[in-house]
């Protein structure tokens, strides 16, 4: 009888299975971790292959892979060193969601403007000009200053000989610059449409991973989410205040920014950012986290500088820490961690080092203000505007978790100092911080909706309502430049994507002087990256 029993239990749990499944797909976090990671990776692989002298960059390939693989193979190990339940490996993802995240994720690409398909904003004259040498020019791309035809550039210059290197952080255009050189840069263009794709796509299901729920709020704040920065344009829009700078530049020397207008200008950066973030939040161990936080390196150096007092708060994380003292400091020294973090720092800091220009613009905020005092209230107003918010609705449930903590700290002190005239430091040195709280964010206001939690009472309520309006306030700059690319598309105005062309020879007078300072590199050859590493 029991037997009997026993039966009928194991035919109805496969059936529970069966039916439980239905419409759903299994994903495994190690197959899931490894898309991720060949995502990030893939671009360095190529800048190994195609940059550097041949037997460099075969062996430094051949190194990073190596760590790349075992990383792979070690993501499931606990602190411990055990490995995780097969049951907590699986992310069972509802099919539909796959199938909208990714008609989602070309969607944002495309009316982003990579591709180009659509009138695009500000930034685009560089990024198309990027892919495109990338594509014209042999790596590494060196310019001749005889090859520029417009007087008006040559007189910024002041030369008309002499060569330049090329210096940025690029690797994100690599795979689609690879494409390029086989089928032209139309197919770059493409292929770069593509590539961005994916990157949204796997930022959009590791959102939902992390949060252990699959919602469509999800994709949304990945776009939507920034500061409340409608307030000020209020003040602005009433009052005609006469020191504005741009929509988030209503501080002078600091700016925060929306996720969609780092989507529309600097998606080389934001995208694989935000997977790095994903990553690590997701992560069982530190085992991998240099791997994991050095590939930022090579998107965006300033943010890593976010990056490293948030890399602290992981480690100080209780999933994240053994049992022993010794254990975690093994678990940080792992091969992988030390390997790849060298890598990286050797080859993208002695490349990035070629141009010491780009950095000449920088000090403590407040010496950029006339009145040094002045700056103290603009801070504020700026911290209440841009981080206070999430801090408080997030405070609840996340003020144990040192992660948190080290976001809304970091965030906090990175206004205080500034690089570049547009002070790329705090718009791009945040981005870490902002997207730990966009992720965390999207979990608390997505299951608010949930069914199980209903709101039942007044309070439930007054919270419901509060969390809705300010994704509502946060939506103003995304809603703001959407109206410009729709309107432009649609009326066919011009875009300004081709005002620069190539760097090796500029149509616009208008941007030579900040391509002179923040994409060449003058007396290259004896720069250390040049004599050591790259082809010649």
């Amino acid at each position: 009888m029991r037997e009997l029993q026993q039966l009928d239990n194991k035919v109805q749990k496969k059936k529970e299975r069966v039916t439980g499944n239905k419409g759903m797909a299994s994903l495994s976090y190690r197959a899931f971790y490894a898309a991720c990671l060949i995502f990030l990776a893939l671009p360095v692989v190529i800048f190994c292959l195609g940059y550097l002298r041949p037997l460099i960059g075969i062996t430094l390939m051949i190194c990073f892979v190596g760590t790349c693989a075992i990383s792979i193979m070690e993501c499931m190990n606990d602190p411990e060193g055990i490995k995780l339940e097969k049951q907590d490996e699986m992310i069972n993802v509802p099919i539909k969601f796959l199938i909208v995240f990714a008609v989602t994720a070309l969607a944002v690409s495309l009316i982003t403007g990579v591709g180009e398909y659509v009138f695009t904003l500000q930034d685009h004259p560089y990024r198309r000009a990027i892919l495109k040498d990338l594509v014209d020019y042999e790596w590494p791309v060196i310019y001749n200053y005889s090859t520029q035809t417009n007087p008006d550039v040559i007189k910024i210059f002041g030369m008309a000989s002499g060569e330049r290197a090329f210096s940025y952080y690029f690797v994100y255009w690599l795979p689609a610059a690879a494409v390029g050189k086989l089928l032209g840069f139309e197919a770059a263009n493409f292929a770069l449409l593509i590539w961005n794709s994916i990157g949204i796509f796997l930022g959009f299901v590791a959102m939902c991973a992390i949060n252990k729920r699959f919602s469509f709020a999800m994709p949304f704040l990945y776009v939507f989410f920034a500061g409340l920065d409608v307030i000020p344009n209020m003040v602005y829009f009433f009052t005609g205040y006469d020191a504005w700078l741009w929509l988030e530049g209503w501080v002078p020397g600091i700016s925060y920014v929306a996720n969609f207008t780092e989507l529309a200008n600097v998606f080389n950066q934001i995208v694989p950012c935000f997977i790095i973030m994903a990553m690590l939040l997701m992560s069982h161990s530190m085992r991998s986290a240099g791997l994991i936080g050095g590939l930022l390196f090579a998107y965006s150096p300033w943010a890593v500088f976010g990056l490293l007092p948030i890399i602290i708060g992981f480690a100080l994380r209780k999933e994240m820490r053994s049992k022993s003292v010794k254990r975690d400091i093994l678990n940080i020294l792992t091969p992988v961690n030390a390997v790849s973090a060298i890598l990286l720092l050797v080859l993208f800091g002695s490349y990035y080092m070629s141009n010491s220009g780009a950095v000449s613009f920088r000090g403590f905020t407040w010496t950029f203000y006339k009145q040094p005092a002045l700056f103290i209230p603009a801070y504020l107003l700026f911290i209440a505007i841009e981080v206070l918010p999430f801090a408080v609705v997030l405070y609840g449930k996340y003020k144990k978790d040192p992660v948190f903590i080290a976001s809304i700290i970091t965030l906090c002190f990175i206004p205080l100092y500034r690089v570049s005239e547009m002070n790329d430091f705090s718009m791009r040195g945040s981005m870490p911080g902002l997207f730990v709280l966009c992720i965390m964010f999207s979990g608390c206001f997505s299951s608010m909706f949930a069914p199980e939690n209903q709101p039942k009472d007044k309070k439930s309520w007054a919270k419901c309502a509060a969390m809705t309006l300010l994704v509502i306030l946060m939506t103003f700059p995304a809603v703001i430049n959407l109206f410009v690319i729709a309107g432009s598309t649609i009326t066919g105005d011009e875009s300004n994507k081709d005002k620069i062309g190539s760097f090796g020879n500029i149509r616009d007078a208008y941007y030579a002087k900040t391509i002179e300072e923040q994409f060449f590199a003058p007396d290259y050859r004896n720069k250390f990256f040049y004599r050591y590493f790259a082809r010649q």
